[in-house]
């Protein structure tokens, strides 16, 4: 993780050094919620549902169309199955992965107040903990995860006003975040892999 914090930051530092206009910067706090889902856990949906919020730095020379985003952000993400009881089906069960996201975003910034975002986002896991029987989240014991996860992130977003704005982003894992199980069990089908929409508000501090 280092290794890639390290590279990331010489890839913006340089790209940024081949101009010639002066760096200007711009920190950020995002606040929201998060919608989440898991491949290989035999579900599908957008149903696990939590928080996400942390602070982060624009960077850019010229008039600011092209930036560089740095962000940490505090993320829950997991799955939920959701019962059926129309159909008498009342099971139901949750994972919760909480992470760390480090992601590096190439932003482009148009005249409408609107921006458009790609980037790799890898992310340290903080816990990994699940609720079979509605007792509560206890950690693990079905799934073996990784403490990391490499992914990649798409965002958008609209400014109003000079210090607030929304953001959406879809970020996807690029590797499994598990091994794939030798024998394919229940909740645990395949190797796992995190997809969460993020919807936040931000408060924009600095030059903008």
């Amino acid at each position: 993780m280092i290794r890639w914090i390290a590279f990331s930051a010489l890839l913006v530092w340089a790209s940024l050094l081949s101009a010639q206009e002066s760096l200007k910067f711009q920190g950020h706090l995002l606040i929201g919620g998060c919608a989440a889902q898991v491949h290989g856990d035999g579900i599908s949906g957008f149903n696990k549902l939590g928080a996400t919020a942390g602070i982060g730095l624009d960077v850019w020379r010229g008039d600011g169309d092209r930036r560089w985003s740095w962000d940490i952000l505090y993320t829950q993400k997991g799955s939920r199955r959701v019962p059926n009881p129309k159909a008498g089906d009342y099971n139901t069960w949750r994972y919760r992965f909480t992470y760390l996201d480090l992601p590096v975003v190439r932003t482009w910034h148009f005249d409408t107040d609107w921006w458009f975002g790609l980037g790799l986002q890898p992310s340290v896991l903080l816990a990994g903990e699940e609720d079979f029987y509605q007792n509560g989240f206890t950690e693990l014991t079905y799934v073996d995860l990784r403490p990391w996860d490499i992914g990649g992130v798409v965002s958008a977003g609209i400014s109003w006003g000079e210090h607030f704005g929304l953001e959406a982003r879809l970020g996807q894992s690029l590797l499994p975040i598990s091994e794939q199980p030798e024998q394919p069990i229940q909740r645990f089908d395949n190797f796992m892999m995190n997809m969460a929409v993020q919807f936040a508000v931000r408060w924009s501090m600095g030059e903008g």
